[in-house]
């Protein structure tokens, strides 16, 4: 929803000039309703492809590097403490003989290095619809309590675990809040004897020299933002993860532009244990510029919930001159899950 807020922003009239206003209502009246266009493509089709990398990562130049730690409720398989360190370059493969008691469910992995003291640290994940399992563009129904074979490709990684550490896949059939859970609650069986984690192993080699000083930082959230808040389950067995960032306002030197606003989306995700249908997502976001006479607010919100056969959206975008609301708009759609 930063994406809908960020275009719903308008020209500055010392760029555009006089028609500002009409190029401002231009770009309102053709923002679409984002979270219904995402959703009524569930499948990999023309118009994910259209804008992503995923067909050729040779497009990607930035190199990334993401850890984070939750291993509740999830199936574990601990490594023996490593003798020595191993190092992984690449893409870890799980092979995972398993079935499902719906004919939707996922299958969540998420590779990670434990320590003695019983910290859990997330190397890399992967994730499989398993209606999905041969291929994103032609999904088909599980047989539930029928078996299956299926390969899980987790994301590229490299990393070096720690002698005297384990080495940890967690499994699980969700992963909420990343992942909106399945259109009912679904039991995974796997299979011992036949499953299997395949490590791309790179051979240790001596570091080499490093001569740009290493310094520690105290961890803290970054300048502006607030950690997110978790609680649940309460006496109704209800989860809740809140996000309440900071208010900001401050003025631009170059241009003499005051931006107002808060650093991310005010957002709540709530559900209760055993219900899928129990899910919420909703969220809001204000922005605004001004600068002289020049004054102008953005407000963006959106709810998102579901049934076993649909998911529920609104969204809502208004924005204002002044104290005037220059534009509003509410839009409400259901759009049928698709095997999600």
């Amino acid at each position: 929803m930063q994406f809908k807020a960020v275009m719903a922003m308008p020209p500055d009239p010392a760029i555009a000039g006089e028609s500002w206003r009409h190029q401002w209502q231009q770009r309102l009246d053709a923002a679409p309703p984002i979270l219904q266009q995402w959703l009524s493509h569930q499948r990999d089709d023309a118009f994910w492809r259209r804008g992503s990398v995923s067909t050729d990562y040779r497009r990607i130049k930035c190199a990334t590097y993401i850890v984070s730690s939750d291993d509740r409720n999830s199936l574990l398989f601990d490594s023996v403490p490593l003798g020595a360190d191993i190092e992984i370059l690449g893409h870890p493969i799980a092979r995972i003989r398993v079935a499902a008691d719906q004919p939707v469910a996922k299958l969540a992995l998420r590779l990670c290095e434990l320590t003695p003291a019983g910290e859990s640290w997330l190397v890399t994940y992967g994730l499989l619809n398993l209606t999905h399992r041969d291929g994103n563009a032609d999904p088909v129904a599980l047989t539930p309590h029928q078996t299956y074979d299926v390969s899980v490709e987790l994301s590229l990684i490299a990393h070096r675990f720690k002698a005297g550490n384990r080495i940890r896949l967690a499994v699980s059939e969700s992963l909420w809040p990343l992942v909106w859970p399945s259109p009912r609650v679904a039991t995974l069986t796997l299979t011992h004897g036949v499953s299997s984690l395949e490590l791309p192993i790179r051979p240790v080699a001596r570091d080499p020299p490093f001569p740009i000083p290493v310094i520690v930082a105290a961890a803290q959230a970054p300048a502006g933002r607030t950690p997110l808040k978790h609680a649940g389950p309460d006496a109704h067995g209800w989860y809740e993860i809140r996000q309440d960032p900071v208010a900001y306002s401050y003025p631009v030197a170059d241009t003499g532009t005051t931006l107002s606003g808060a650093a991310g989306i005010k957002e709540l995700l709530r559900i209760k244990g055993s219900d899928n249908d129990s899910c919420v997502w909703q969220g809001e976001r204000s922005s605004a510029l001004k600068r002289g006479d020049w004054n102008c607010t953005v407000f963006s919100s959106f709810k998102l919930t579901s049934t076993a056969e649909a998911f529920f959206i609104e969204e809502t975008v208004r924005a204002l001159e002044g104290e005037r609301v220059f534009f509003e708009r509410e839009n409400k759609a259901t759009v049928a899950r698709d095997l999600m």
